[in-house]
């Protein structure tokens, strides 16, 4: 499971990349891309309690969980 909460904590903390991509284990490109979409989608950390990572996955990624494109 991605920890989205922990990846957009780490980002706002102005922690690098890689270092993002190593303490949560993924991808360097699979955290930029996390971040890039909730940039564009207005998503700013400090989140709110109920944001949970299901939730900010369903955010994120609606189109993919519904079977459209990106």
């Amino acid at each position: 499971m991605i920890h989205y909460r922990k990846i957009l904590e780490l980002h706002h903390e102005k922690i690098s990349l890689r270092e993002i991509a190593v303490s949560t284990a993924n991808s360097r490109p699979k955290v930029t891309e996390i971040i890039e979409r909730a940039e564009k989608k207005g998503l700013e950390y400090p989140l709110e309690t109920e944001m949970t990572d299901q939730w900010i996955e369903e955010f994120l990624f609606l189109e993919k969980i519904l079977g459209g494109n990106p």
